[in-house]
């Protein structure tokens, strides 16, 4: 049996590539790939079984083993054929002529290998095993498969002639390696070859063979992305190096000890492993400080996103208009920029084009109703040509690519509405956009969001000449900010915030929504960060926060998603302190998760005092994975309860003297307004703050009071 068990394996993997396939959907291509994967894996079963004794009783039945292995390899290449003919796109009425008459001469051919001798003639045994004896016709059949598989060979090759679509290009050359290597390789293995027969890979390499062949295919129906080869080369090529100049040896090394010492002996082995470990180290510090920077392009999107950070939105529309145009432009080499901005009807329309791009996306036009309903923030044009999910509108869209003369696309929206559209035209040099750049888009789509808000939003005539621009920004931003809060209107609590900014500039927020009849969700925090930056980043955390708790329904899923986007989307550096929660008067409790703001105080009237319940919290924005950090916590809201939240800009006030306000002198001033309402308390503690400071303000400062009634 041997390796021989690795057909087995070989068709387990082919069965899964069948299942991913048809769960992708069902398109002629996709039909005929699963047709494919079916052959291959009753192959490479058939084939497993070649090498039993017991499913080789006598003869006979090892023969008609031997032959349905022909058979379901023939079927395989007569299918590959007709999975060229629509693959990527059907071809005209004469693929069906074609498709006709390969049926029929595979149905004649399948016969004379499962009906007659002249295929496989007879069965030998030899040493216990039954192998195949070819029939007079054995070798004219083979051929007849194999020509069915050049057939397909040339149909890719042709494509990739033909087509002006590079991702369908690299999509036909996937699947003409495949098939060319992988058919060519199983029929000269399985040649008569009598030499062969003893090796144990006789039954095992061509069932390998097809793995790699529905493996490669499949992949071919899901790309939708170009290649990088640029950093698939480069980073082989580092595992290359490594392997030459620290790998072989430390090998020699280790080997050496080996041969001079007992593997036994204590001391060997350890010094073994002390080469190894020193070995590793070296080759890990000699990638991360010389393979890494050269040929690699993390620096192009670190300078990217450092110019888009250091762009001034003050300036006026068409300085920021002209500013960003620039960045891209030289940034990413490409010749074209076009901006499309929601103006006040709700219409799509365009902004900035930097050589006359044009278009215009009403709210009721398919492509805008079908990208809003699918969530994409990034689409490339070959995307468009060959993803399945915009078939639908691939015409409309592919028109809208032609019109803003983009091969890019990336969407800013709100919530699920989307504002704004940035069009990436082609680059100078004719390369083409891959895998690569579609991370770096990625990574700047969170910044050109604050543009798009920008220029819906704040950017108007007005305020392009008001004499102090910046403060007129971002009093915008604040009011927009605080108008989009749900008030608290349960009669079994009573809430009021009240927040300060710096020269009206900052990143703190609340904001309430309302999720059920006596449920609301909150949060409360403070950006990173000072000026009008803070008071957009601060914005865009706001919007994505709304949108996460549509689609998030785990309370500390929701603050994991909030993580990631502040890590992923802010500027680097950035960080959140902040509360996440959510009051069920019904049950008069309340849901917590504190992310580092340093107060939430709850008046208890069983002890009539203050009690300090924040816990320990994690500042998102550090950590990739702050799960094991979130804490969730249950607080139980009786009757006559009151709950004090405050960011650290309160706290860390000093007066004249040095002193800081804290939480002592907060819990004082809410102490004292007790039987005042939620709106006497918060405002009252400012006005304690201010009288304590001479009203001199140096950070922000937010603050949160809600009375159980």
């Amino acid at each position: 049996m041997g390796l021989s068990v690795l057909a087995f394996v070989a068709a387990a993997g082919i069965l899964l590539t069948l299942v991913i396939v048809a769960m992708k959907g069902r398109t002629a291509a996709s039909r005929f790939e699963i047709a494919i994967d079916l052959c291959l894996a009753a192959f490479a079963v058939v084939e497993g079984l070649a090498s039993f004794p017991g499913a080789q009783a006598d003869a006979d039945s090892a023969v008609r083993i031997f032959r349905l292995i022909m058979a379901f390899l023939f079927t395989a290449e007569v299918l590959m054929l007709n999975f060229a003919l629509c693959f990527p796109r059907r071809l005209g009425r004469w693929s069906r002529i074609l498709s006709a008459a390969s049926v029929v001469a595979a149905a004649a051919c399948l016969y004379l290998v499962i009906g007659t001798s002249l295929c496989i003639g007879g069965a030998t045994n030899q040493g216990g095993r039954f192998y195949p004896v070819p029939g007079p016709a054995f070798n004219l059949l083979r051929l007849a498969a194999l020509g069915f598989a050049m057939g397909a060979v040339v149909i890719h090759a042709i494509r990739m002639v033909q087509t002006d679509d590079s991702i369908n290009r690299q999509r036909s050359a996937l699947v003409l390696a495949a098939v060319l290597v992988g058919t060519v390789s199983i029929f000269l293995f399985m040649g008569d070859r009598p030499g062969m027969r003893t090796d144990p890979l006789y039954f095992s390499f061509p069932a390998i063979l097809a793995l790699g062949m529905a493996v490669t295919t499949s992949y071919s129906l899901s790309i939708s992305r170009l290649f990088d080869w640029r950093e698939f080369f480069r980073t082989l090529a580092s595992y290359i190096l490594i392997a030459v100049v620290i790998g072989i040896p430390t090998g020699g090394v280790i080997l050496l000890l080996l041969l001079l010492g007992s593997p036994s002996q204590p001391l060997v082995l350890a010094s073994a492993a002390a080469t190894f470990f020193v070995a590793f180290q070296v080759a890990r510090n000699f990638s991360t400080r010389f393979l890494e920077r050269v040929g690699s392009r993390n620096e192009y999107r670190e300078m990217l996103e450092s110019a888009l950070a250091h762009i001034d939105l003050s300036a006026g529309r068409d300085a920021v208009l002209t500013d960003l145009d620039s960045v891209l432009t030289e940034n990413l080499g490409c010749q074209d920029i076009t901006i499309l901005i929601e103006d006040d009807r709700g219409v799509l329309r365009t902004a900035h084009a930097t050589s006359g791009g044009h278009a215009i996306l009403d709210r009721n036009d398919p492509v805008r109703e079908q990208l809003e309903r699918s969530g994409a923030s990034i689409i490339m044009l070959s995307e468009a040509q060959a993803d399945t999910s915009y078939a639908a509108i691939q015409e409309g869209l592919l028109a809208l690519f032609a019109g803003l003369k983009a091969e890019v696309l990336i969407i800013a929206r709100e919530g699920r509405r989307i504002i704004g559209v940035f069009g990436i035209g082609q680059r100078k040099n004719g390369s083409e956009y891959t895998a690569y750049d579609y991370d770096t888009f990625k990574a700047m789509a969170g910044k050109l969001f604050v543009f798009a808000f920008y220029l819906k939003n704040v950017a108007r005539e007005s305020i392009v000449y008001t004499v102090d621009r910046e403060l007129a920004l971002s009093d915008q931003v604040i009011r927009f900010a605080l108008e989009h809060v749900a008030p608290v209107d349960s009669p079994h609590a009573d809430a009021a915030w009240a927040m300060r900014s710096t020269r009206s500039l900052g990143g703190d927020f609340v904001d309430f929504i309302r999720i059920g009849k006596e449920r609301w969700f909150f949060v409360l925090g403070d950006v990173s960060g000072k000026g009008l930056s803070a008071s957009m980043n601060m914005l865009i955390l706001k919007s994505m926060i709304r949108t996460f708790l549509r689609i998030e329904r785990d309370f500390a899923g929701l603050v994991q998603r909030v993580n990631a986007f502040i890590k992923d989307y802010l500027p680097k550096g950035s960080f959140f302190a902040g509360v996440f929660g959510y009051f069920d008067f019904e049950k008069r409790t309340l849901y917590f998760i504190n992310c580092g703001v340093p107060a939430i105080l709850l008046y208890s009237p069983a002890f009539d005092a203050f009690i300090e319940v924040q816990g320990e919290g994690k500042v998102l924005g550090f950590v990739r994975d702050v799960k094991p950090h979130l804490k969730p916590r249950k607080l139980s809201l009786s009757p006559g309860t009151a709950l004090v939240l405050s960011t650290d800009g309160l706290l860390d006030s000093e007066n004249i003297r040095g002193e800081r306000f804290g939480k002592d002198r907060l819990r004082k001033a809410a102490r004292t307004r007790l039987d005042a309402s939620a709106r006497e308390i918060a405002d009252g503690a400012i006005e304690d703050l201010m009288e304590f400071t001479g009203k001199h303000q140096e950070d922000d400062i937010t603050l949160l009071v809600m009375k159980i009634k």
